[in-house]
């Protein structure tokens, strides 16, 4: 399967510098397995629901159901499978797809996209089974990585006072080692690549953390044209699964490699903006708190 990239915007209009963005990152569930912990899956959805309003917003991070993996299908393509096997297989991810989509229709029209997973069928036509709940969703379908651009207007009486751009680099992830470290790290090595994003989030890993860390930006007075260097706070983060580890009389990849159980949930940011007028300056300024 091809790590495919995509670039995204969305607008998304305010009514006052006090209003904040609510957004959940989730994925890994890995549903309609026998290691998908339903009862967290369906605790969140609640949970999600009952916090649900117009400035709230969700980002899907890859394998949301469990059939197949990549791997699998390579196995499955060689096999020189009937053309009726391949639809029935067809059919069945269809099938959970629309179970899964009922069960995250209040997120309409607020889901940001969906990212692709390693667990990710590809259908006889060449769409994947994310690239259908996207379209069941009503949102964008973003590939493998997506670079997207939170473009937050903020409205008084109905005309625009002021604008900034919150950019989330967002990855499904890759393979790791062990070790907290190791899945920071590729965190890290994409904030290389993505210097001056506000939020890097992967997945996969089924890690769930968010770390700030600072860096240092020039910024151009547009007035004075005088530049200062600035501290810019990012956000490295994982988002999380719902697959349980060591679930009696099963297999999977962590009993195999020993790894630590998942940390269980989404990842929940709440973005807000404070104004800095001083010296004649006027800049807006983002708050993160991830929980």
């Amino acid at each position: 399967m091809e790590a495919f990239y995509t670039n995204k915007t969305r607008k998304i209009v305010l009514n006052s510098i006090a209003d904040k963005i609510k957004l959940w990152c989730f994925g890994d569930i890995h549903r309609f397995t026998r290691s998908c912990d339903e009862d967290r899956w369906k605790w969140f959805l609640k949970k999600a629901k009952d916090q649900h309003d117009n400035n709230t917003f969700y980002l899907g991070m890859g394998d949301y159901q469990d059939f197949a993996s990549a791997k699998e299908q390579k196995i499955l393509k060689s096999a020189g499978l009937h053309a009726g096997t391949t639809e029935d297989f067809d059919d069945l991810v269809k099938k959970r797809n629309r179970a899964l989509c009922s069960e995250m229709a209040f997120m309409k029209p607020n889901v940001l996209g969906l990212l692709d997973g390693n667990h990710n069928w590809v259908f006889k036509d060449g769409r994947t089974a994310t690239e259908d709940m996207a379209d069941r969703l009503m949102t964008e379908y973003l590939g493998w990585l997506c670079h997207f651009t939170l473009h937050v207007e903020f409205h008084y009486n109905g005309s625009r006072v002021k604008s900034i751009n919150i950019y989330i680099v967002a990855c499904h992830g890759k393979a790791g080692g062990k070790t907290a470290g190791a899945s920071v790290n590729q965190l890290d090595d994409a904030s290389r690549i993505f210097p001056l994003s506000d939020l890097i989030v992967f997945g996969h890993d089924h890690n769930r953390l968010a770390r700030p860390v600072d860096i240092l930006i020039p910024v151009t007075c547009t007035h004075t044209g005088e530049v200062e260097i600035k501290q810019k706070r990012q956000f490295l983060c994982r988002s999380g699964s719902f697959k349980k580890g060591y679930t009696p009389d099963t297999s999977g990849y962590e009993i195999g490699r020993l790894l630590r159980p998942a940390d269980l949930g989404a990842l929940f940011l709440e973005i807000g903006f404070h104004r800095n007028q001083k010296d004649g300056k006027d800049s807006l300024i983002t708050d993160i708190i991830a929980i």
